[in-house]
């Protein structure tokens, strides 16, 4: 540090101010002053060690470019800058105080460092000059590839922008706000492990922020950061007067954060941290995340008196007469995350969602802990929140749930921002049609939210596989790049939580995943993705086929999950039979497979019922096929033998050796290619070689480093729709082709498959328009089963002219097929006419108005290369009395 005093000086004098708030003294400096309306020049020699350096200039300004600084070394100018409004009284106030950081400044022994500071009226005070070692911004491994350069784009920049958010050692960010309060703050000196979690002129971060970047600063490494904010968070609620509440903010130093003081209370923040803070248990297996006394003494607060405190009584042994929604008290600020509602709500929805997430993290907490018997006791209370929340708050009115109540009991279900929408994200809800139909009403209405409630979409959507509007909710975020924190953090973990569907569980060496990527986007990989010990890749290509790879770490626990009722999952290679489960109401599939170090697995699916086209390459003809030693064989290695990688055995294949190509005719006709590759058994030394999939010329898949007899086999999956000609190449990796006997191991193409997409089971863009009632899924537009003269449908939408619904096909199916008419829920009066259009260009239209009487008529119309599908229901040109229209059984097939 060199106080700049001391520093050779031209036209500047030394002048000691004795900074004070509100009479009180925080800071005594002695500046270098120089003179208003001249330049003033400081001079050093540095005497240090060679190498690169953060300079931070510690000067006092008031004005807007009342002053410009430039600094060089030997001469050259390395940074230049001007001062900043400041809003303290005059200089003797530590408000005017600021720094400047000239980042990676190359420094060697002998070198000249000049300050000059050229005065267009203030006086400038210049403090001190601290060299201190550069350390930049911390750097994370984690990667993402995928086809889709939005995607790409996002994810990079909220990956560099949340990284260079931390507290780190001359971050440019830190060191600008008004400094009175850091200086009065004697325990608080020095700045702690944390990252950005409020706007970033306030060099800071609150609880409601830290608990939602939290997983995204875990996939980035910053783990030690997290755990020190959460753990001060959680240390604020035992300090006198806080009665269970943890601070809103604090300072980069730990302090209590001035703006916001211990008067900002929001009911569900305390619930929100612990939910996260057991989040981080499950990434990362840290046992001080569940045994940190301070941490435990915080889950036992939150539960036990706090709860108390907020009105929840508890009676286990006749649960009717509990009462378990917390309730906000007198001077607490709201009830809710949305800081400005209209009504003075005591109970809120989204409060009872983070109390009942909570609750759960809570009762494992104590399992993780051996106490069985009490987390028991913790889950059923959970449990009856939820069936609280779904008996006594649903307005059978509006046929919507309520957001909040106020001290009378009065419920309101009319949009409330952050209130309505994280009741969906903290799982609460029915999981089924009241559910599907709150989450239309909050896309009907997500538009006018700030920034950082948008921030919560894409993951909320992504969770209930509504995976097209999460994916337009995330392209908005990483398109829109918003300095606000929190963006960048999310832009990170809603791939990884939303569109990947990571749900770690590191402390049993677990994780499993599940795909939710649309056609913007047919394949997705993460590479060094942390769970506990466990460097993880994971891929995958579309919404059937995944691949991890163990990069590091001991064996892990893979539970591939698929959403439908597939009758098999294969796993490279094998078949296996799936078990069943719910993933919030929507049926999922899955296995549970180890994977080793070092190992890659595939599972993939074909459509609900297994009938997949599926074609083994060695059972097609190709148009050639060379090697540079031997014949390619058809489901045997090059030598003759039986296909065999690391001691696996394939019954079909293709056994070549470098350099060779195989090229097969398709003829656009398949979807995917699928393959694991490696050396054959048969040779166990020098071979060295790398497999590439070639497309119409188009490289569309190259072996990530050369495989030797020794390498773990991999597994390929690439998309070859539309590809005439496919070519299947292995290079000798540059070193020649000595033993490079190489093996297309179970070598297969997936054909288009055929079976239909129920239209209810997709999602509708925008809100669609209808005359009288609701659109319903599944239901007619009465919520009565769909009902053609007689015949029920089990799947279907019910609308009511005049209506339109639009959804976003994308190109990605070729025909629609649908039973129409009225539904037998009217008998009389009405006459309506259906209508399809496909991109603007009508397809279909009744050849006449329908009636009760009218036969059911069936429509099946081409939507290849179709974008936007539009289903309308007119009222055939009169009136829509009892139009009650059903698109019965209505479907897309591929």
């Amino acid at each position: 540090m060199i106080e700049v005093e001391n520093m050779s000086l031209t036209n500047f004098a030394t002048d000691t101010v004795n900074h004070t708030w509100n009479g009180n003294t925080v800071d005594n400096v002695t500046y270098a002053r120089g003179v208003a309306g001249q330049t003033s020049i400081a001079r050093t020699t540095f005497n240090g060690v060679a190498g690169t350096y953060d300079l931070i200039t510690r000067y006092n300004g008031k004005t807007a470019n009342g002053v410009t600084y430039k600094l060089s070394v030997n001469s050259a100018l390395v940074d230049s800058w001007a001062t900043s409004q400041r809003y303290g009284r005059d200089y003797t106030d530590p408000m005017n105080i600021d720094t400047r950081t000239s980042s990676k400044v190359a420094l060697k022994a002998g070198d000249t460092v000049e300050l000059t500071a050229t005065s267009v009226g203030e006086v400038p005070r210049v403090d001190r000059i601290t060299i201190q070692e550069h350390v930049g911004a911390p750097t994370s491994t984690l990667s993402i590839a995928s086809p889709n350069a939005t995607l790409n784009d996002g994810f990079n920049w909220g990956k560099n922008r949340a990284l260079g958010m931390t507290f780190y050692p001359g971050n440019p960010m830190m060191g600008h706000e008004p400094e009175w309060w850091r200086l009065k703050d004697a325990t608080h000196t020095t700045v702690a492990p944390g990252y950005w979690g409020a706007y970033t002129n306030r060099e800071s971060y609150y609880n409601r922020d830290i608990s939602h970047q939290s997983d995204g600063a875990h996939v980035l490494g910053l783990d030690a950061e997290t755990l020190n904010m959460l753990k001060t968070f959680a240390g604020d609620a035992a300090k006198p007067g806080q009665n269970g509440w943890p601070l809103w903010a604090h300072s980069s130093s730990g302090a209590m954060y001035y703006i916001d003081g211990t008067g900002f209370r929001e009911l569900p923040s305390p619930f929100n941290l612990m939910t996260k803070a057991y989040k981080q248990y499950q990434w990362t297996g840290n046992a001080d995340w569940i045994n940190d006394p301070t941490l435990a003494a915080y889950y036992d607060s939150t539960m036990g008196q706090f709860l108390t405190n907020h009105e929840v009584t508890w009676n286990d042994a006749n649960p009717a007469a509990e009462q378990p929604v917390s309730r906000k008290q007198a001077g607490e600020y709201t009830a809710t995350f949305f800081e400005f509602p209209n009504e003075n709500l005591v109970s809120a929805a989204d409060s009872l969602g983070y109390q009942y997430q909570s609750m759960l993290a809570y009762s494992e907490i104590l399992k993780a802990k051996g106490d069985t018997a009490n987390s028991t006791k913790w889950a059923d209370r959970a449990q009856r929140v939820r069936n609280n929340f779904e008996a006594n708050w649903w307005d059978a009115a509006n046929n919507r749930y309520v957001r909040g109540k106020d001290a009378a009991g009065t419920g309101y279900s009319s949009w409330g921002h952050e209130a309505s929408f994280l009741m969906m994200l903290t799982g609460l809800g029915d999981h089924g049609a009241r559910t599907n139909g709150y989450l239309d009403f909050i896309a009907a209405n997500d538009d006018n939210l700030n920034v950082e409630a948008t921030s919560y979409l894409p993951e909320m959507y992504y969770q209930y596989n509504r995976s097209t509007e999460g994916w337009a909710w995330l392209k908005k975020l990483m398109t829109g790049k918003d300095n606000y924190p929190e963006i960048s953090f999310l832009a990170v973990s809603s791939v990884v939580d939303g569109m990947m569907g990571v749900q770690p569980d590191a402390p049993h060496h677990k994780v499993s995943t599940i795909s939710r990527l649309t056609s913007e986007t047919p394949w997705v990989e993460l590479d060094h993705l942390k769970v506990g010990d466990n460097d993880l890749k994971l891929k995958h290509t579309g919404t059937t086929a995944s691949t991890l790879t163990n990069n590091s770490g001991g064996t892990v626990s893979w539970e591939a999950e698929f959403y439908g009722t597939p009758a098999t999952i294969t796993v490279n290679g094998v078949a296996q039979t799936p078990q069943t489960k719910t993933l919030y109401g929507k049926t999922v599939s899955y296995v549970t497979v180890p994977v080793a170090v070092g190992a890659s697995v595939t599972a993939t699916v074909g459509t609900a019922g297994g009938n997949e086209q599926t074609v083994d390459l060695s059972d097609l003809t190709w148009s050639s096929a060379r090697s540079d030693f031997g014949t390619v064989q058809k489901d045997r290695s090059v030598d003759s033998r039986p296909i065999t990688l690391n001691g696996t055995a394939y019954p079909k294949g293709l056994g070549t050796h470098a350099n060779g190509a195989i090229t097969y005719a398709l003829n656009g006709a398949y979807a995917r290619f699928r393959s694991d590759v490696g050396v054959d058994d048969e040779v166990s030394a020098n071979a060295t070689v790398k497999f590439e999939v070639w497309g119409d010329g188009v490289k569309l898949y190259e072996s990530p480093a050369a495989m030797t007899p020794a390498s773990a086999t991999q597994s390929i999956d690439v998309s070859v729709a539309g590809v005439n000609s496919l070519v299947l190449k292995v290079t000798d990796a540059g070193d020649g082709i000595n033993s490079d006997h190489a093996d297309w191991a179970g070598a297969k193409l997936i054909g288009n498959p055929q079976t239909p997409t129920a239209l209810s089971d997709l999602n509708w863009t925008g809100t669609p328009t209808i005359g009288s009632g609701t659109v319903r899924k599944d239901k007619s537009v009465d919520a009565n089963p769909i009902r053609l003269n007689g015949t029920a449908y089990a799947k279907g939408v019910g609308t009511h002219a005049t209506s339109a619904i639009t959804y976003a096909l994308n190109g990605a199916y070729a025909r629609f097929r649908s039973d129409v008419g009225v539904d037998d829920e009217v008998s009389a009066n009405a006459t309506v006419k259906f209508e399809v259009w496909g991109d603007g260009v009508k397809l279909y239209e009744s050849p006449a108005a329908m009636t009760p009487a009218s036969a059911t008529q069936s429509i099946d119309v081409s939507v290849a290369g179709v974008n936007s599908l539009v289903l309308k229901v007119t009222d055939a040109g009169d009136g829509i009395n009892s139009d009650h229209a059903d698109w019965a059984g209505a479907e897309l097939t591929r």
